[in-house]
This record gives C-alpha cells, sequence and structure tokens, in this order.
C-alpha cells in the first residue's frame, strides 16, 4: 500500500538471478526490506510464469508438519493427500511455469530447504524466490544479501539535493509526509534528517518507525533522541551484528516512547498469531491493568505508530503486528511471566470460538463461520501447540478438533495433523477423546486410507461403549457405516448408518450429523440398486438443510438425486441436478463436493453421446481428486461408472481427442471450469490456451527468431545492438512461456510455425 523506495541495482540483480538460478533466496536481518523486494520483484516478471505467481506466507508458522500444508492452501490446494501434502504440490507443480515466492522462511530454514529441493526436483519448470534471514544453504541456490537503503556515510558533506540522492533519505522524507501532511526536506532541517538516516543505518523498518515520531516530536528532537537512545543501547555483546543491535534499539526506543497502556498491550497482542479482531484482542488481554476502553484506545495509538497494522475484508476489521514486532512483543511478554496465563486466555477464547462455530455450524450464517475459521486458522494452530506443550490441557485440544469435522471436511490434511498429535499424546478415555477418534475416522476414510481409519473407528466404539457415552457410540456408528459403503460393503453400511439414525433421533443429534447421515445412507443405498431408498434419504436431507437455511449440506442432497436420476437413466434431470449443486460449491471451496459432482457431469455427457465434453469433466474432476490421494475415496463402487464413462468416452471419441479434452479440462482453473460447467450444454469445451506466439512480447519473438538460426547470446545482442545479459533475460522469458527447456526446442518450435 507504500510506495517502493530505491533498490533498482537490487531488483535487476534479483531478475538477473532469476534467470540464471531456479532458486534465489533474499538475505538480510530483519526490518531490512527482503519481502518488499521479493514482492516487488515477482510483480515485475510475472508476465513470464503462464501459470501465475504464488505467495506463501510462513511468518506465522511454526510447525514443521504444516509447511506442506501451508504451501498447497497457497496453490488452491484445498485438500491434502494421504500419500501427503508434498505429494500433491508436486502433481499440482509438475506441469505448470510457477514463481513460488516463499516469505520468511528462517524459522523452519532446515524443512524449507528440504521441500524447496524436492521440488524443484520433480517440477521442472518451477522457480522459487525465498526471504530468509540466512540462505537455504541447497545447491543451485542464488543468493542475494540485502543491504539497508544508501544514506550518506558519517564524514560526508550534506549537500543540498542529497534527499533525492538516497534511498534512506528519499523514504524517511515520503514517511514522515504520511505521518505529518506537509512534511518536507528542507535545507534547514536536511541535516538533521540525514543523521537520523545514518543513526538507523539505513534499515527500511527502522526510518519507517522514526518517520511516525514526527507526530510528537521535531526533526531535531527525534534526532537528538534517537542518537542518546541508540548508544546506551549498542553496548551490548560484540558478536552481535551492529545492525541487528540497531534494529532492536530502533524497538526498544519504539517501546519506550508508547504510553505503560500500550506497552502491555503489546506484549499481550503478541499471543496471537496471525491477526486478531477486537473482540478476540479485549477478551485476551483486558484485565491486570487493561480495560477495554484502554484496549480500544491503545490498539489506535499502536496503529498510529506503526506498530499495529489495520486490515479489513469483507466488512471485518482485523488487526496484525509485524513478524518482527510480534517477536518483539514475545520477548516483553517472558519477561513479564505473563506469558502462561495470556495463553491460557487464548486458549479459552478460541475453544469458545470453535464451540459456537459448532453450534452454528448448520444454519444461514455458515459461510460468515467457515470464513472467520479460515481467517482464525494461525490461532487455532497456535491454540493446539500449547495444548500439545502443556499436558493438562490435552483434553482442550481434542475439545477444538474432535467436533470441527465440518472444518476437516475442507481441509483433510489439516484435520489429521492435529488429531494424530492430540491422540499420540493423550490416551485416556473421555468423551473428547473417543469423539476425536470417530472424527480422524472420517477424515482419514475420505482420504481413502481406509486401514486407519477402521482402528480408530473400532477404537471409538468400544470407549464409547465403556463410557456408556451413547450420543460417541452412535457418531461412530455413523463414520463406521460410511466406511463399509466406500469400501464395498453396502449392506452393513446401511444397517450401522440406521442404527446411527435411530440413535440419532432418541438423542437429539445436531442437525448437521443427522443430514450428513441421510446423505451417506442415500449414497449407500444407490451402490444398493435401491434408487427410491437413496431417494427417501436426499429429500430428508434437503428438506433438513432448507428448513435450517443452510447450503453446504444442501449441495450433497441436490448431488445425491442427481446421482438417482443418473441410475435410472434419467439424464436431462441428472445434468440439471449436478449444475445446481455445482452452483452451491460456488459459495465454499469444496474440492472434495466439485469433483464428485464434475465426476457424475462427465457419467451424464457419455451417456447423452458427448464423449469430448464427458473427456473433458473427467480431467477436471482428475485435477481436484489429485489433491485427496485416492480418486473417488478409493471406492469401488464410484469407480466403476468412470471406469465404464471412460471406455465409452474414448470408443467414440478416439484416443486422441479424448486425450486432448482431458488435458484440456486437467489444465483450466478450478474457477474457469464451474463457470464453464455452470453454462449448460450449450457451451462448448473451452478451446486450448493461445498460442505460444500471442504471449511473446515482440522483442522476445525476433529473440526467438535468431535463436532459430543457431545465433549465440552474443552475435544475437550485436545483431540487436543489445547486452549479452539482456538476450539471456529474453532467452529465458521465451523458454518459461513456451514451456520449453532448451534452445533446441526454441527453434524447432519456430521451424513448425513457419511451415
Amino acid at each position: 500500500m507504500t510506495t517502493f523506495v530505491g533498490r533498482r541495482e537490487e531488483l535487476a540483480q534479483t531478475r538477473q538471478l532469476l534467470a540464471e538460478n531456479r532458486l534465489v533466496t533474499l538475505t538480510g536481518l530483519g526490518g531490512v526490506g527482503k519481502t518488499r523486494l521479493a514482492l516487488r520483484t515477482a510483480t515485475q516478471v510475472q508476465r513470464t510464469f503462464r501459470d501465475g505467481v504464488r505467495v506463501v506466507e510462513l511468518a506465522a508458522l511454526r510447525e514443521p508438519g504444516l509447511l506442506a500444508q501451508t504451501i498447497a492452501d497457497s496453490l488452491k490446494l484445498t485438500e491434502a493427500s494421504s500419500r501427503n501434502s508434498v505429494e500433491a504440490i508436486e502433481d499440482y507443480l509438475r506441469s505448470r511455469h510457477v514463481l513460488l515466492v516463499l516469505d520468511n522462511c528462517e524459522q523452519l530454514l532446515e524443512e524449507t530447504a528440504r521441500l524447496v529441493v524436492r521440488l524443484l526436483q520433480s517440477a521442472p519448470h518451477l522457480r522459487i524466490v525465498a526471504t530468509s534471514r540466512q540462505a537455504l544453504g541447497v545447491p543451485g541456490e542464488g543468493v542475494l544479501s540485502v543491504t539497508p537503503l544508501a544514506v550518506p556515510a558519517p564524514d560526508e558533506p550534506v549537500t543540498a539535493g542529497a534527499d533525492q540522492r538516497y534511498a534512506g533519505l528519499i523514504l524517511f522524507a515520503e514517511r514522515a509526509a504520511t505521518a505529518v501532511p506537509g512534511f518536507a526536506v528542507s535545507p534547514t532541517n536536511l541535516p538533521d534528517v540525514t543523521r537520523i538516516c545514518q543513526q538507523l543505518e539505513g534499515i527500511p523498518l527502522a526510518i519507517e518507525l522514526a518517520a511516525v515520531r514526527l507526530k510528537v516530536l521535531s526533526v531535531s528532537d527525534l534526532a537528538d533522541r534517537l542518537d542518546h537512545r541508540l548508544q546506551l543501547l549498542t553496548e551490548g555483546p560484540r558478536i552481535t551484528p551492529v545492525r541487528h543491535q540497531t534494529l532492536r534499539a530502533t524497538i526498544d526506543w519504539s517501546f519506550d516512547l508508547c504510553s505503560p497502556s500500550e506497552q502491555l498491550l503489546w506484549a499481550r497482542v503478541a499471543v496471537f498469531a496471525g491477526s486478531f479482531d477486537l473482540a478476540a484482542a479485549t477478551a485476551v488481554c483486558e484485565g491486570d491493568g487493561l480495560d477495554q476502553n484502554s484496549i480500544l484506545n491503545g490498539l489506535s495509538g499502536l496503529i498510529d505508530q506503526s506498530i499495529i497494522a489495520r486490515e479489513e475484508r469483507d466488512g471485518q476489521v482485523r488487526f496484525r503486528l509485524l513478524e518482527t514486532l510480534r517477536e518483539y512483543g514475545q520477548d516483553k511478554l517472558l519477561e513479564s511471566q505473563a506469558a502462561p496465563a495470556l495463553r491460557e486466555r487464548h486458549l479459552r477464547w478460541y475453544s469458545a470460538l470453535m464451540d459456537a462455530a459448532v453450534a452454528d455450524w448448520f444454519g444461514p450464517t455458515e459461510e460468515d463461520v467457515f470464513v472467520r475459521l479460515r481467517q482464525e486458522q494461525p490461532n487455532l494452530r497456535a491454540a493446539f501447540e500449547y495444548c500439545l506443550t502443556e499436558p493438562g490441557q490435552l483434553p482442550s485440544g481434542l475439545r477444538i478438533a474432535g467436533p470441527a469435522w465440518f472444518l476437516w471436511a475442507f481441509s483433510l490434511a489439516e484435520g489429521r495433523h492435529w488429531l494424530d498429535r492430540l491422540l499420540a499424546v493423550d490416551s485416556s478415555p473421555s468423551h473428547e477423546h473417543a469423539w476425536a477418534l470417530a472424527t480422524r475416522g472420517f477424515v482419514t476414510a475420505l482420504q481413502g486410507d481406509h486401514a486407519v481409519a477402521t482402528v480408530s473407528l473400532d477404537d471409538c466404539l468400544t470407549e464409547a461403549r465403556g463410557l456408556n457415552d451413547e450420543l460417541t457410540e452412535a457418531y461412530g456408528r455413523h463414520i463406521r457405516g460410511m466406511l463399509a459403503y466406500l469400501t464395498g460393503d453396502g449392506e452393513f453400511g446401511v444397517q450401522a448408518m440406521s442404527e446411527a439414525l435411530a440413535r440419532y433421533t432418541t438423542l437429539g443429534a445436531p442437525a448437521g450429523l443427522v443430514s450428513n447421515l441421510r446423505i451417506g445412507i442415500g449414497l449407500a443405498y444407490i451402490f444398493l440398486e435401491q434408487p427410491e431408498e437413496a431417494l427417501e434419504h436426499f429429500e430428508s436431507s434437503r428438506q433438513l438443510s432448507e428448513g435450517h437455511g443452510e447450503r453446504w449440506m444442501l449441495s450433497y442432497a441436490i448431488y445425491g438425486r442427481a446421482f438417482v436420476d443418473f441410475a435410472q437413466g434419467q439424464l436431462e434431470p441428472a445434468e440439471r441436478g449436478v449444475r445446481e449443486a455445482l452452483r452451491l460449491y460456488q459459495v465454499f471451496p469444496d474440492s472434495l463436493g466439485r469433483a464428485m459432482a464434475l465426476d457424475l457431469y462427465a457419467w451424464v455427457s457419455a451417456d447423452h453421446g458427448e464423449p469430448e465434453r464427458a473427456a473433458f469433466f473427467l480431467g477436471c474432476a482428475q485435477r481436484l481428486w489429485s489433491t485427496f490421494g485416492m480418486q473417488l475415496f478409493g471406492s469401488r463402487s464410484w469407480q466403476v461408472h468412470r471406469e465404464r464413462c471412460e471406455a465409452t468416452a474414448r470408443r467414440e471419441a478416439g484416443n486422441r481427442l479424448f486425450d486432448s479434452s482431458f488435458e484440456r479440462g486437467a489444465g483450466l482453473p478450478p474457477e474457469e471450469v464451474l463457470l464453464y460447467a455452470l453454462e449448460g450444454r450449450s457451451a462448448t469445451t473451452p478451446a486450448p490456451d493461445a498460442a505460444p506466439s500471442d504471449i511473446l512480447t515482440p522483442r522476445e519473438s525476433e529473440v526467438a527468431g535468431l535463436v532459430s538460426e543457431g545465433l549465440s547470446n552474443r552475435e544475437i545482442a550485436e545483431r540487436l545492438v543489445i547486452s549479452p545479459r539482456t538476450v539471456a533475460t529474453h532467452v529465458e522469458n521465451v523458454l518459461v512461456k513456451l514451456g520449453f527447456t532448451s534452445r533446441t526446442s526454441i527453434a524447432a518450435w519456430i521451424t513448425a510455425r513457419k511451415a
């Protein structure tokens, strides 16, 4: 949101390194501007990456086991594989031309390095820009040390115009003008501005923090106070880098200039991971010197001082500490010995948040609940970590993770990660433990890991019976029946789920579970070739969803009805039903539901005598299923329909047309697939991507033509009167855009186009 100052040489160096290396790491101390440089570079080169740029924020991540899942989330792979998230990412990136920006890798340096090597080996067109306080240390890594912005040397005379020649002074002037409208560097204040930037050694974060102080200090006062404070605080261990001492001193100084209540609030909000809202800040931070008014005023003051950033999305205001400032606040919190109490409050707040989400899920506010939980993902992760480090809090962790079956349906790998870890540490029988076992059975069954699901559900049922916990036993029977029909035992599946339904009715189970259970019974009846019984349960689920004003389970009920129509040969209503279900899937990023519906759309198209369209939708579904690990949950009952569809479409279209249509579907972004599917049968399948020549600039086309003539980079440079380095950049851009890996491929392509 703010202007980008200086860094012209670093930008050019980064682009050149990226042309020569598939991994470029920007290193430097905290606050030096690594992230801004990485994002600016990505903006400048994004057109050369056919499949785009993805930015992965790692600043709030502390758990190595979630590194791959965090990257998968940034790639819009909303589900992870039972194989593991890494393989899902590899499958996605293998044929794509993507620039991945991994920001703030230093907290998980070794894990990031290992994953980067693996991804670069499996995805030949992938390039990565990483930011870290130190290099990843892997083969082929191009490293650029990001230095502070230029400022005049201490012994250099300060002359008129210096404020336009040094990036550090330019940054100070711009940020000062934002803090104090009308501020400008003048011959009078130039010496003091220079002195400020010299003392801060050109560190952008330090300069920005200092510039804000002009709201209450004159430039000369600022220079005097900063000079004195830094002298006092840089008398630390000589082994600590001076620049790091300077940054720490600057933050110390900013902290000292805050009011006591602002200091207290700064330390306490550091307990949050990622962002937080006012309600959370009040609930967690209130008391012991902070009331509601002081929290509200403190947030306002810290925002004014650039300590806290304010964000607004979808009408919701949230707050975030810059990561460097969050780490500083955590240090202050530890010094105060208040950290355990704050983490306990943090856990209580997010436990209550999940309780409310469970209560509100099956209803008209479902979408809002989902958005809120996604926003709070870093804080939920922090709460789970606290439960795992404090043995007495393990039941709280299970109480959060177990009832969240609906959340884990959107992120199977994340759910399994936390359930596996919590259940591995806490084995004592309890309602929370037994319920979490059933939820792990639900997650692993959908992943296709039927062996683990079976063990989890058997343990759940044994534990629930021992506790005389009827509702948990019914939940376990529900998921056990779901697993049975997925593994081909439809009769046992119907029996187990019918028993669960009877108990749900008697015990007054949550409506969302009842709706989900009826969907399962309906699907089991389809595979038993009893469509009328299936339809009864889909209709009951639909009525239940409509009565509660909810739309997620409703989409599955509509899908089930469409499946019944397909099984009975009613192709027109089946297609209408699939489109209606897909329209509801626009509300939630539900890859599972979309994949099921697109597969069914393919089967309907094949029976309609539209083999090209069937192949296209099979490709679309395949792309989504690849993020789960087991296509159609590893269920033979489903897969026989898919296999019959493919055989029919191949026979009628021929292998060449089938394969090209399939690849087109697999290569189209999910959002575009959804829009196309909703157009109905009158729409033609989307055409392949534009011809490569349409995405080359005129200069790149010229360079490609000269490459095809066998000219070297130096010869091309002489012909076009440009530098060899510029030619190398153009050649690299051509290779990336066309998906080639050698100059020979460029020559062959040019020859083919001429022919």
